[in-house]
């Protein structure tokens, strides 16, 4: 068992795969989109998540279309947080071990504003929002997770997240009676963290360290949105987002360090830094309306995912850590190019009453190869519903996803340890008051 154990620990660098967060954004949860993207965000957005860019004329379209805002007439302000609940479970396939993550409920706030300006013709908004993020917290009482014969305890991160906040003020004009544009500007801050085990009892400490990376950073870009009004009835939308990259810094952190670190400059405190670049994300949908009261679209979008081709971690002093256990600060991710697919409607059943629903397919960006349980991703099957009530100013929206994620049954993971099945349980909840003034 001891040498078996030995494998576990020089095989992967030993806290760097849990900033691959490959889905550890947004200030609060792992979620139901491909690598670290959130669930959609807005709540009529949720209900009709497959079909949403040529249909949402909320404030929220400042996220998902700012095209859209043309067709607002009043000032209107939305707060629209989401709800997430996630759980994961693992099995090893090389030991008889396994290991369950906690905390399951994550918040994602949200807020939009929109102001229409002289004749109607333009418009301004506002999002705040957490687009991206992921935060996993896997039980240390699990099998997996315990001293020194733990298949993962050494391997993976056991608390890890990756918040977003993103301020995208926006322009909308209408351009002709039949086509209109939406841009916007995307200022990103993000922090991480990460807290992961290291085993100082083979360098000459007593037991084992617990490492703690932190650091956050700032990230720009911008979106486009275009809608044409074919005829009458039906409409286009085309929408782009561009790529953000953020680069970390701030500090790391270590208790019990061993003597051999020590004598080689490793520091209880150290400065650390990293980078991540988000996804280039290309959309477009169709929208029709079938009657007054009843309007259908189908959305598709391609995600940019390729550039995230490996994680590099910078840990000062402490680098020395990853050295003496011969390892690297440089992890291959090799991310592939994603899309989703879906198709979503509305119906006004009743005076200011409307329900919504759609589906939504999302395949998952990372490869079995460098698979890692701080990003427990799989391709995706969403169902959504919704239901909103709008009176004069006011109006209310809920809706819920329920998320049928593929099990992940890795054999052939870069880190041998972490082969295994993972399984995922998640539901999705969003909710949202507006004013129109």
């Amino acid at each position: 068992m001891k040498h078996k154990y030995k494998n576990h620990l020089v095989s992967r660098p030993l806290i760097l795969k849990c900033l691959c967060l490959g889905g550890t954004l947004g200030a609060v949860a792992t979620v139901m989109s491909e690598g670290f993207r959130n669930p959609t965000i807005g709540t009529t957005d949720l209900g009709q998540s497959g079909g949403r860019f040529t249909e949402v004329d909320d404030s929220t379209a400042v996220q998902q279309n700012p095209a859209n805002l043309v067709n607002i007439t009043n000032i209107s302000a939305e707060i629209t947080p989401s709800v997430v609940y996630i759980s994961s479970d693992f099995h090893s396939s090389l030991v008889s071990q396994s290991a369950s993550t906690k905390a399951p409920w994550k918040l994602l706030p949200n807020a939009f504003v929109s102001a229409p300006l002289a004749n109607d013709r333009f418009v301004v908004g506002f999002g705040l929002s957490t687009p991206f993020g992921l935060g996993n917290d896997w039980n240390e009482g699990s099998p997996a997770f315990a001293p020194r014969t733990g298949v993962l305890r050494y391997q993976t991160p056991y608390a890890s997240e990756l918040d977003t906040i993103n301020l995208n003020p926006t322009f909308s004009v209408r351009l002709a009676d039949n086509l209109s544009l939406g841009v916007g500007l995307d200022a990103m801050w993000s922090s991480l963290t990460v807290q992961q085990y290291y085993p100082s009892f083979l360098l000459g400490g007593a037991g084992d360290s617990d490492l703690r990376a932190n650091g956050d950073g700032w990230g720009w870009g911008g979106n486009v949105g275009l809608t044409w009004k074919i005829t009458e009835h039906q409409r286009l939308a085309l929408t782009y987002r561009s790529p953000m990259r953020v680069d970390y810094d701030g500090t790391f952190t270590m208790n019990n360090v061993p003597a051999a670190a020590a004598l080689n400059g490793a520091t209880a405190n150290s400065s650390f830094n990293s980078s991540v670049t988000f996804p280039t994300i290309v959309g477009a949908g169709y929208g029709l309306d079938i009657t007054d009261k009843i309007h259908l679209g189908t959305d598709f979008e391609w995600l940019e995912f390729s550039r995230f081709k490996s994680l590099d971690l910078g840990a000062g002093n402490d680098a020395v850590l990853f050295k003496l256990l011969g390892q690297s600060s440089n992890i291959p991710e090799n991310w592939h190019n994603t899309f989703t697919a879906g198709f979503g409607g509305n119906y006004q059943f009743a005076e200011h009453w409307d329900l919504r629903a759609g589906y939504q397919y999302f395949e998952s960006p990372v490869p079995d190869s460098t698979f890692s349980p701080t990003i427990p991703d799989a391709n995706q099957n969403v169902l959504t519903i919704g239901i909103g009530w709008r009176g004069k100013h006011n109006s209310l929206e809920a809706a819920y996803g329920l998320d049928f994620y593929n099990d992940r049954h890795i054999t052939n993971d870069q880190n041998k340890d972490l082969d295994g099945t993972y399984t995922f349980n998640v539901h999705l909840l969003s909710f949202a008051y507006s004013y129109s003034f």
